[in-house]
């Protein structure tokens, strides 16, 4: 049910057109994080990464780096009151929206088209997403059944090179996780002692600290009507 040439649903409701999420950072900017304390062969950097970063976007509600095409599907029914003067209101899954392309009212899919068919706004003049929160406006929408449902078609997430805070949360959640160990409080052998952390329960990669969700207010999606 996608437009998109990969068309993945995300684990948050809408389509996106990747093949799959990437990490919010790579191996090789761990590694220069850390001052190179780590290989970018570490197999454990390559595990803990993915799992934070899925984290992070869990919490946030988006997907929030790179910028991808998406495609929501609304159930009029769902929307509730998104109508103001003949206009719809509705927050889109994501908080960095930089275009909307067209909205589909009274959207059916068309399999041999490939594509949502019904009333397709495209004039810009028509769609307002004012400064990318994800809050949308179509004006003059009309009367719309409340069994229809509405297709948008927009493009959200920040540029790679444009999440150096959401990279520094990632180090440090993975620095966090790769450094802590299975086992008892301490143990000595041959007269040396070594401590461990042994609060680490296979979750610490994902698990976010108050301060860490703090900072991720800023990236987290609104609320939907």
């Amino acid at each position: 049910m996608s437009e998109f040439e990969h068309g993945k649903l995300s684990p948050w409701g809408y389509i996106y057109d990747a093949e799959e999420l990437p990490g919010l950072m790579t191996p090789t900017e761990f590694s220069n994080f850390t001052n190179g304390k780590f290989g970018t062969n570490d197999t454990r950097i390559a595990a803990c990464i993915p799992s934070v970063s899925s984290s992070i976007r869990n919490y946030c509600g988006w997907h929030i780096s790179p910028n991808l095409v998406c495609g929501m599907l609304y159930n009029v029914r769902d929307l509730r009151d998104a109508f103001v003067g003949g206009d719809l209101l509705v927050q889109l899954p994501a908080t960095f929206v930089t275009e909307v392309s067209k909205v589909v009212l009274g959207a059916v899919w068309d399999g041999e088209a490939d594509d949502w068919r019904g009333e397709v706004i495209d004039d810009p003049e028509r769609i307002d997403f004012g400064m990318g929160d994800g809050l949308l406006r179509v004006y003059d929408v009309g009367q719309l059944d409340r069994k229809s449902k509405i297709f948008i078609k927009y493009s959200a997430g920040l540029d790679y090179c444009d999440i150096p805070l959401i990279k520094e949360l990632v180090a440090n959640r993975v620095t966090r996780a790769i450094t802590d160990t299975y086992g008892v409080n301490s143990e000595t052998a041959g007269g040396v002692s070594i401590s461990y952390n042994s609060g680490w329960s296979g979750k610490g990669s994902a698990a976010l600290t108050d301060d860490t969700r703090e900072i991720l207010e800023a990236y987290r999606c609104k609320g939907v009507f």
